[in-house]
């Protein structure tokens, strides 16, 4: 009895103590990937969530695979970037600079993405479930197949935009301009369109919308 207690303890006090261990290791992990990341603005298969990297300029960075959710990079510089399967979940984005971004498979689900510019980028593939793209910057970006079902595009712009088969049901849409964006196919369930700007954008069903658009007389 006295033994099987003994173990117990001891096994106990082991699995603490490698709990304790684990989240040191991988704060030290992503500490020395986030040191390289800043000088050779590469990353491949970096252990990088809950980083605090605001500001920083990684304009033309590569990143291959790398996990940033819940990091704080705020009004962080990835213009011109290519982003392979970056997973930036519930990471704050915001005012950030990802203009001309190339962006395949990114896993933005609750990503902070307010104020940010992104024009002329292109997403591919791209989930933007619950995401928040309050004042962002979307002119010309391409979002075909993207799923923005819940996000937060309020007095967004979208000029522009390629939205061709994107999911934006539920959306938040009020303010926002899509002046010549293309909807063709998008899936619009749920979403308020009445104070959007859509002139000369392209609907769902292939028409062309005059709503917004100012007609001399």
């Amino acid at each position: 009895m006295k033994l099987r207690i003994l173990t117990a303890a001891l096994f106990l006090a082991t699995g603490t103590a490698i709990s304790a261990i684990v989240p040191t290791q991988a704060k030290a992990q992503s500490a020395e990937h986030l040191k390289v990341f800043l000088e050779s603005r590469e990353c491949q298969r970096c252990e990088l969530s809950g980083i605090n990297a605001s500001g920083a300029n990684l304009r033309g960075a590569v990143i291959d695979g790398a996990d940033f959710r819940r990091s704080i990079l705020t009004g962080i510089n990835l213009s011109f970037s290519t982003i392979y399967y970056g997973d930036f979940r519930s990471a704050d984005l915001s005012s950030s600079d990802l203009r001309h971004s190339f962006l395949i498979n990114g896993d933005l689900i609750r990503t902070n993405l307010a104020g940010t510019n992104a024009r002329n980028s292109r997403w591919k593939n791209a989930d933007l479930t619950d995401a928040n793209l309050k004042d962002a910057n979307l002119i010309d970006i391409e979002l075909v197949g993207a799923k923005l079902n819940g996000a937060d595009l309020r007095n967004a712009s979208l000029r522009y935009a390629s939205l061709y088969r994107a999911d934006l049901r539920g959306a938040n849409l009020k303010g926002a301009d899509l002046y010549r964006a293309d909807l063709t196919e998008a899936d619009l369930s749920g979403v308020d369109l009445s104070q959007t700007n859509l002139c000369r954008a392209t609907m769902p069903d292939g028409s062309t919308s005059m709503q917004g658009c100012i007609i001399p007389k």
